[in-house]
């Protein structure tokens, strides 16, 4: 799969989208910039980028309502730009379904590591299902590849489409979201730590803290508990990390 090197910034500062321009389009990337989110369903079906970088403080409507409706349309990974760069805040951004959060004034070059991490968590996942699949006892993982999808424990996890499905009900993941469940998924009943989930689902040199991780967790959480599936699915195991906890 080839990820879209196109970027959409929006950000009601025109001068930063010319800065980031003129940094990011060196590197091989497209910059797109719209300064308010009125129309950004049309946008993002029109300009189809491969990651949003979304300023919290937008003149209309804000930031967080923004990433609420592309949320509800579109699976595009999104990195919040923010002068705000409080906890709470950034935890409010990650639990609406962002990807990463980076606060103002950040380093170009930093910002430009944080997009290489981020689509780095939608092209490796999409590789592993074009291999061949796995037949019974060929691995120790015990998972059902078939096609696009991963199945597990009446779970089917859809790479193409980025959302995971049961009983013929379905809810689309971001990009981190996806990323967690899929290591999840393929490791059913081991327990995984913070730190290997972080290795596994991202990079050794990906920006998941621990923090962003729970978060995350609980918002997959959430999504198994619109699926009508068991509460304790993802189980924490106290002060190591968490275990896909497979149907006996």
């Amino acid at each position: 799969m080839i990820v879209s090197r196109k970027i959409l910034v929006l950000d009601d500062d025109s001068r930063l989208i010319e800065s980031l321009q003129d940094f990011l389009q060196p590197h091989g990337y497209v910059v797109h910039g719209v300064i308010d989110g009125k129309h950004i369903t049309e946008t993002i079906k029109k300009i189809d980028p491969g990651i949003v970088l979304l300023d919290v403080m937008m003149p209309d409507d804000d930031g967080f309502t923004i990433l609420q409706r592309l949320r509800a349309v579109s699976a595009v990974p999104i990195i919040m730009l923010t002068a705000r760069g409080e906890e709470a805040d950034r935890i409010v951004g990650l639990e609406l379904g962002a990807d990463d959060y980076l606060a103002k004034p950040f380093s170009p070059r930093e910002l430009l590591a944080r997009i290489k991490a981020v689509l780095r968590r939608v092209r490796p996942r999409i590789d592993i299902f074009d291999t061949p699949p796995v037949t019974p006892g060929s691995s120790p993982l015990y998972v059902a590849f078939t096609g696009d999808c991963v199945e597990q424990d009446g779970f089917s996890l859809n790479a193409r489409k980025q959302e995971i499905s049961k009983n013929g009900v379905s809810e689309k993941l971001s990009t981190a979201e996806f990323s967690l469940t899929f290591t999840l998924m393929t490791h059913p009943g081991q327990v995984l730590t913070r730190d290997r989930l972080q290795l596994l689902a991202f990079s050794k040199d990906d920006y998941a803290s621990d923090r962003n991780i729970d978060v995350h967790v609980s918002r997959i959480r959430s999504t198994f508990r619109k699926l009508k599936d068991k509460p304790e699915r993802i189980r924490t195991v106290w002060g190591t990390g968490y275990c896909w906890l497979k149907d006996s």
